[in-house]
Parts: structure tokens; C-alpha cells; sequence
């Protein structure tokens, strides 16, 4: 790189420079298009993980000023992962893309819609800026996080807790606050060193037993937690259950690409599964990752149609997930796919599934 373009560096990027080396590494070869989910709903160069770390670069060199074309280019991403299974240079393209999206709201890029999470994440300690959410606190032996998603599904979270506790688990809850990844995933940043203080006060922990996929990932790669999602615990434990029904398992992409997390649930739905053209680490995303759900809803519904009609096409009617946010925003396109195509799709988070066998 020529001395002008490192000057330019130093002045134009407050997150990118430490990833200047990794941007230098895309070979661009494309390899990142083959599944990308965005890519096969827009079809434009940008809306990948080479186009990505190009704009990056061009922001990092000062070749690209800021701008609200460029933000939402780089908020347009599921974070899925797929990219970083197939790069063959292993470039840390997460990374750059949450790093580029950190200088993008530093230049006063952030959008109306990230603001209003990422304040509610402040003001309240979870992202829906629910001030009446309680946690369901217990003494205990196993440390529980349960986290934004379930704390706002009560039921869904007694049903879990209930489900350890059936097995022998004890866990201790306690009142707890979002663990930050939305900050850190939507490029706030500076508001994430604050709250990752509050996170570590409010739960002092080095082990976990976790209910969110998401939730998982970041415990460990934020937090330097180790988490164990609450799958692999039940796994040790559950007695095999034949409960007379076919589904298709949706590997929600923290689990199979995040986690590796692929077996662990088809041991439990054993005997019971069907699986779909794209699945365990080649499983397509649901289109609810990245905080893309939140910013662009069109493009969202259409990568989460895509996935259901491929559990449309294994013959079975039903499909278990194990994430919280692939079960919302599933529902939904099975809802549409139901009205449109006349099937009868229904979406289940596979704790119901888990709780129906052991009843």
C-alpha cells in the first residue's frame, strides 16, 4: 500500500486498521457467494462478504467517505457464517464487517431503528425496553443465563427450566441484563465497553448453562464465558422417546456454524427427523441474524421463504428449530408459505418437542 493510503488509514477509520492485513488476504474469489443469503435475494457484488470487505477497504483507505448507501450495504448481512466456512484464506470477515459497521455509526450512521434497541439495551437491560420483565431467580447450583429472547417468553423459559430440573439439573437464576451482542454486532461500540461492565457485575460467572444460540456464541467470544447451551446438558441425560411424528430439523446458523452444535439435536429428535436439501453446516439461514431483522424487513421475509419452502419440499409438516429468532421469523414465512401454496407447515422450537417426550 502506498504512503498516501496509509496516511489516509490513520485518519479515515477509528475500527478497520487493526483488520487492514485481513482485507489484504480476500483473494476475491467468490467462493462467499455460493450460499450467502443476501446475495441470492439481491444479487448485487456488494451485498457479500467480498463486496463487504471491498467497501470496508475503500472506508479503511478513505477511497470511500460514509454514507447512508454504504451503511445499509454493510447492515444488509445475517451474520450466518456461511462466508467464513467456505473462505479459503480465512479472513475474519465478521469482523471487518462489525468493524466497518462501528466506524459507519461513529460518522453518524446509525439508524433511527439500531438507536432505539441499543437505548432500550441501556435504559432497560434487554432489547425490547420492557421494563416489567422478571426473571425467574432461584438458588441453584448451575449458573443459568437465559437472556432478551426468553426472559420476554416466560413460558417458553419455565418450560426449560422445568425440563432441567426433570433431569436432575439445578440452576441458579438471577435478575440479568442483555449480554450486549447487539451493540457489539451493530457496531455501537463504545456503548458496549459500558455495558459489558454492567454484564460482568451483574453476572460474575465463568460457566453457564445457556437457552439461546446467539446468546451462547457471545458468552464465549465477548464474555470469555464458558457457556454450554442448554441442548447439549438435556443430551446427556434425556431417555430416547419415539413420539410418532416425522419432522425437519433448521440448524439456526450460531448452532452449526457458530457452536457446532449439528448432532447434538438430531440424538434428540431421533427416529423423528427428515433432513432438508440444506442443513447442519450447510443449513441456509433464516434470515433473522445480523440485526437485519430490524432494518430490512423485506429482505429478511424473503431469505426466511426461501428456507421454508425447502422444508416444504421434504414431504413433512413440521420443522424444529432450536433459536428463538429462525422460530419468529419462521413462523411467519410458514404462515405465508401456508396462505400462498396451501400446506400446512407448522414451526416448533424444539424444547416443545423435548417436553412432550418426557410427559
Amino acid at each position: 500500500m502506498t504512503t498516501k493510503a496509509k496516511t489516509k488509514t490513520k485518519s479515515k477509520s477509528k475500527y478497520l486498521n487493526q483488520y487492514e492485513e485481513q482485507m489484504n488476504m480476500c483473494i476475491r474469489c467468490a467462493y462467499c457467494f455460493e450460499k450467502c443469503p443476501v446475495i441470492k435475494e439481491i444479487q448485487w457484488d456488494t451485498d457479500g462478504a467480498r463486496g463487504k470487505v471491498i467497501i470496508s477497504y475503500g472506508l479503511l483507505t478513505g477511497d470511500l467517505e460514509p454514507s447512508q448507501h454504504i451503511a445499509d450495504k454493510l447492515f444488509q448481512c445475517t451474520f450466518c457464517r456461511d462466508c467464513i466456512e467456505r473462505c479459503p484464506s480465512n479472513v475474519s470477515i465478521l469482523d471487518i464487517i462489525s468493524s466497518a459497521r462501528a466506524d459507519i455509526v461513529d460518522a453518524g450512521y446509525a439508524s433511527d431503528t439500531h438507536k432505539y434497541v441499543i437505548n432500550n439495551v441501556k435504559n432497560t437491560g434487554n432489547i425490547y425496553g420492557d421494563t416489567e420483565v422478571i426473571s425467574p431467580e432461584q438458588e441453584g447450583e448451575t449458573p443459568l443465563f437465559i437472556g432478551c429472547q426468553y426472559l420476554s417468553r416466560p413460558n417458553k423459559t419455565k418450560k426449560y427450566i422445568k425440563i432441567l430440573e426433570k433431569l436432575g439439573i439445578n440452576p441458579q437464576v438471577q435478575k440479568e441484563i442483555c449480554c450486549g451482542f447487539p451493540m457489539e454486532a451493530l457496531g455501537f461500540r463504545e456503548e458496549f465497553k459500558t455495558h459489558k461492565e454492567k454484564f460482568q457485575k451483574a453476572f460474575p460467572f465463568k460457566k453457564a448453562i445457556t437457552f439461546c444460540p446467539t446468546c451462547t456464541v457471545f458468552l464465549r467470544e465477548g464474555h470469555e464465558i464458558d457457556a454450554k447451551h442448554v441442548l447439549q446438558v438435556i443430551l446427556e441425560k434425556l431417555p430416547k422417546a419415539d413420539l410418532g411424528m416425522k419432522v425437519t430439523y433448521h440448524d439456526p446458523c450460531d448452532f452449526s456454524r457458530g457452536l457446532k452444535i449439528i448432532d447434538e439435536p438430531r440424538k434428540i429428535l431421533e427416529k423423528l427427523g427428515v433432513e432438508m436439501k440444506n442443513s447442519k453446516e450447510q443449513s441456509s439461514c433464516c434470515g433473522g441474524g445480523g440485526g437485519i431483522l430490524m432494518s430490512d424487513q423485506a429482505l429478511s421475509d424473503g431469505i426466511a421463504r426461501k428456507r421454508m419452502k425447502e422444508a416444504v419440499e421434504t414431504g413433512v409438516d413440521i420443522i424444529v428449530t432450536s433459536c428463538p429468532t429462525c422460530e419468529t421469523v419462521l413462523k411467519k414465512a410458514a404462515t405465508e408459505i401456508n396462505e400462498s401454496e396451501g400446506t400446512n407447515m407448522v414451526v416448533r422450537n424444539i424444547e416443545d418437542i423435548i417436553w412432550k417426550g418426557l410427559k
